[in-house]
């Protein structure tokens, strides 16, 4: 096995292992939002944060992607160093107005499509983050260019840490979902801090010099942001859009089921976030062991994914009852669709990496902005007449188109992949948990979800999905992370 595991791994691990002690402290912490809230209430703190989320990439514009891949390439340059610091000071210089001229823009459409003026004012106060994220953000990306996702990790715990903390106590004195993005700030303000620090100790201060105009450094990154944009425009537009034609709570019922598509896709992103400066690196010094390592991963993404949509399909009626009560057996339609997004997600997340790593970001971005165009103009078309199974509809919709051009632009890449081995073994592994687990959904939902953790497992060791090349990588990782080694590539099988 290849000497690129171990690094993308090690930071996996450990990223996945604060990502999911964060998303399990969240988790709880949104369920318990959920209830508090209301669906009508709940409602209208997910519009506040989706028209957040449609706006904030703006203040990005694909920088911090920009970041990482050209931070993983400098590192072993000559004058890397200096020229990472250049860097550093160049996109901080670019960030921060682009940050305040997002907020203006955040606010006045909030006034501007007739918000109530307790959301216009929420959307303001949150704007404040926007500010700290792009001293944060930056230097985010500067740790995963260096690959040190453990310490972006460990400052990602403390910001979740103070939200449920200073949240919980915001709820409980009654400041409603105002005291949730106060609670918010803090975390923010925190996180700011330990990402900053953690550069200074790798040697990485920002130094406010470039070659060359500063303005160049943002059109290298537009296709980028264009891709961030668009993609926080098809995942958040709904929710907008039924606030506005639906009301608060049909976006209540929509969103307590997505959030749980978000929560799966946390592995993805841990996974992807590590493997992307790694394989950049690749990229630049033997790309001829890529395609191998493309299909391994991908293999292992639709092993995470397919599961959890059979068994969140045929379990969303116990799921939602469990977690949000009785009161949101609205969204139990809603999550037996939409989660068939989540392998969809990730699948178009890895592959946008790839197409990305191969210098390909402006097809990356005229992909993703076919998909949202979609996406905006039959949700509109749509949600005020059917409401939120068409915004379900939507997004399943639109990552499936997403896909597929993904696919054929990475047709050469992928035309030698095993595809009993990629996607047929893992869908068979997922169909038998699902047969496994559909007699039993009168049991304790616990229960259930055991049975079907053990079966999906025997399964994946009966068809090969686990073997040996696993058992391999999990012992490479007690041996020195930096350690020189050849370059082979896994095979395509």
């Amino acid at each position: 096995m290849s000497w690129i595991f171990k690094t993308p791994i090690r930071n996996s691990i450990i990223g996945l292992a604060a990502q999911l002690a964060i998303k399990a402290l969240s988790f709880i912490f949104s369920v318990v939002i959920v209830r508090h809230l209301g669906a009508a209430v709940y409602g209208q703190y997910a519009a506040v944060l989706a028209f957040g989320a449609v706006f904030v990439f703006l203040s990005d514009l694909g920088l911090s992607t920009y970041t990482v891949r050209e931070v993983a390439r400098l590192r072993g340059a000559d004058d890397g160093a200096a020229r990472i610091a250049e860097l550093y000071g160049a996109v901080l210089r670019l960030r921060l107005p682009l940050a305040v001229l997002t907020a203006g823009l955040l606010i006045g459409t909030a006034w501007l499509t007739g918000r109530p003026p307790a959301m216009v004012g929420a959307i303001a106060l949150g704007t404040i983050g926007l500010l700290m994220y792009s001293v944060q953000g930056t230097a985010d990306a500067v740790l995963a260019g260096f690959e040190r996702l453990d310490l972006s990790a460990g400052a990602k715990v403390l910001n979740q840490l103070v939200f449920v903390l200073a949240g919980a106590i915001a709820l409980l004195a009654g400041l409603g979902y105002y005291g949730l993005i106060v609670a918010n700030l803090l975390g923010v303000a925190l996180m700011t801090h330990v990402c900053w620090q953690a550069t200074r100790s790798l040697g990485a201060s920002p130094r406010y010099y470039l070659r060359g105009p500063i303005w160049s450094l943002l059109r290298a990154s537009l296709p980028m942001g264009i891709i961030g944009f668009t993609l926080g425009l098809s995942y958040k537009f709904d929710s907008v859009l039924l606030d506005l034609f639906r009301g608060d709570a049909e976006t209540g019922y929509y969103n307590a089921a997505y959030n749980l598509v978000f929560s799966a896709v946390v592995i993805s992103n841990v996974l992807n976030t590590a493997l992307y400066p790694s394989l950049t690196r690749q990229a630049a010094m033997e790309s001829a062991v890529l395609p191998g390592i493309y299909q391994r991963m991908l293999r292992y993404l639709l092993m995470l994914s397919l599961p959890i949509a059979v068994g969140t399909c045929l379990l969303a009626d116990q799921i939602v009852h469990f977690l949000f009560s009785s009161a949101y057996t609205p969204s139990i339609a809603v999550l037996r669709l939409i989660i068939w997004v989540t392998p969809l997600m990730f699948t178009s997340e890895f592959l946008g990496y790839i197409v990305i790593i191969h210098g390909n970001e402006d097809r990356a971005a005229r992909a993703v902005m076919i998909s949202t165009g979609a996406n905006v103009l039959l949700n509109l078309l749509l949600i005020p007449r059917l409401g939120l199974l068409a915004a379900a509809l939507m997004t399943l919709l639109t990552e499936a188109i997403l896909v597929g051009q993904y696919l054929w632009m990475l047709r050469s890449v992928i035309a030698r992949f095993d595809w009993t081995a990629v996607l047929l073994r893992p869908l068979a592994a997922a169909a038998v948990m699902g047969c496994a687990i559909f007699p039993l959904r009168s049991l304790p939902l616990p229960l259930v979800l055991m049975g079907g953790v053990l079966t999906y497992g025997g399964m994946a060791i009966a068809l090969g999905l686990v073997g040996r090349e696993e058992i391999a990588i999990v012992r490479s990782l007690r041996g020195s992370p930096n350690r020189p080694a050849p370059v082979t590539a896994p095979p395509l099988s």
